[in-house]
């Protein structure tokens, strides 16, 4: 009963998340104009930018693939990049399970120890991690007096006016439950409750000797890679994709084809911080980043709200297409490996 009650407010935590960032940033928005938006989206463009949304996760899986190798797994590299994205949409359904079903199907597919592969995700997402401060920092510093425009309460434009709004606790013409500040204290309280069930979860795992040992051994393959110019050259990869995949969409609109490289990767780099709060895809803490973002840099919320919902939603319905059809090929691949692999202990028994 503990389990299932856990389970649920895993997955229900984050959409309430959700949800009231995505209530707070398209609150204004008149979705009887979606259709017009939609048709005024130049689709050449924004299918160019959702084409990356596919290399991402191919660069994790053959980058991944490289992290098995040290701790002496030989695992092909269709099945790295097919299990990363059945993960990629997981996460979707459940934020952050994507990592433990990957280990799982690596472990059923390719004898995988669990508890190695996670070890290796940890070494992955340190990676991550350190490029991710870097991109904020270069994203901030190559942008600094933009970024001025949301910390400066005295700045009178448009989009400062708004974020003095997001930011008010004294708008008194709000009702509490549909102020900002009702927003922020139901989202810490939710995030607060949500580290608590994994914190649980976790510590549970690591009262297995053999589970640390292993997780450890996972996660120092990072200082044994063999092939080192190739695990940067992927690591650079990914987050290269995912910022075309951004900045080649604000060429879908007149109003965000003038947003220059480095405007786009400030953009970038504030919505990569963002999607740390764990939603479904990022979705609201990602909206909510770009959508204030490109308000800074003059482009109207009437033009940045649809652009912002429609990327998101296109790339989401691609993740979670990809990570079925992923999924699908896994089985039947799987499917037609297992007789072999039976005759194969069968022969061996023989022989002894």
């Amino acid at each position: 009963m503990k389990k299932i009650v856990s389970t649920t407010l895993k997955i229900l935590i984050p959409l309430l998340i959700a949800a009231l960032i995505l209530y707070f940033t398209y609150r204004n928005y008149d979705f009887s104009r979606l259709a017009n938006d939609i048709k005024r989206i130049n689709w050449h463009w924004l299918a160019a930018a959702l084409a990356f949304s596919a290399f991402g996760p191919l660069f994790r899986g053959l980058r991944w693939n490289l992290l098995l190798e040290p701790i002496g797994h030989k695992v092909p590299r269709k099945d790295t990049v097919l299990t990363v994205f059945t993960g990629y949409a997981t996460n979707i359904v459940i934020p952050r399970v994507g990592e433990v079903f990957r280990c799982s199907i690596l472990e059923r597919n390719a004898g995988v120890p669990f508890s190695k592969g996670l070890g290796t995700l940890v070494a992955e997402r340190v990676v991550d991690a350190f490029l991710l401060v870097l991109i904020t920092l270069a994203g901030i510093l190559s942008q600094f007096k933009q970024f001025k425009l949301l910390i400066n309460p005295d700045n009178t434009s448009p989009a400062a006016e708004a974020e003095t709004l997001l930011i008010s606790t004294s708008e008194s013409d709000i009702p509490f439950f549909r102020s900002p500040t009702f927003l922020w204290i139901i989202v810490i309280l939710s995030l607060i409750l949500l580290l608590w069930l994994y914190h649980r979860k976790f510590h549970l795992g690591y009262k297995i000797k053999n589970f640390i040992r292993e997780f450890k051994e996972g996660f120092l393959s990072l200082r044994h890679i063999s092939r080192l110019p190739l695990f940067i050259f992927y690591s650079i990869g990914i987050w290269v994709c995912y910022y075309l995949e951004l900045y080649l969409a604000f060429y879908s609109l007149p109003s965000t084809a003038a947003i220059g490289p480095l405007a786009g990767f400030a953009c970038f780099a504030v919505s990569n911080v963002a999607v740390l709060i764990p939603t479904p895809n990022g979705a609201g803490p990602w909206n909510f980043a770009i959508v204030k973002m490109l308000g800074i840099y003059g482009v109207p919320e009437i033009d940045a709200q649809p652009l912002s919902l429609v990327l998101h939603s296109c790339q989401t319905i691609i993740y979670l297409l990809c990570g079925l059809i992923a999924w699908i090929v896994l089985k039947i691949i799987h499917h037609f490996d297992e007789p072999q692999q039976k005759r194969t202990v069968k022969t061996k028994q023989i022989k002894i």
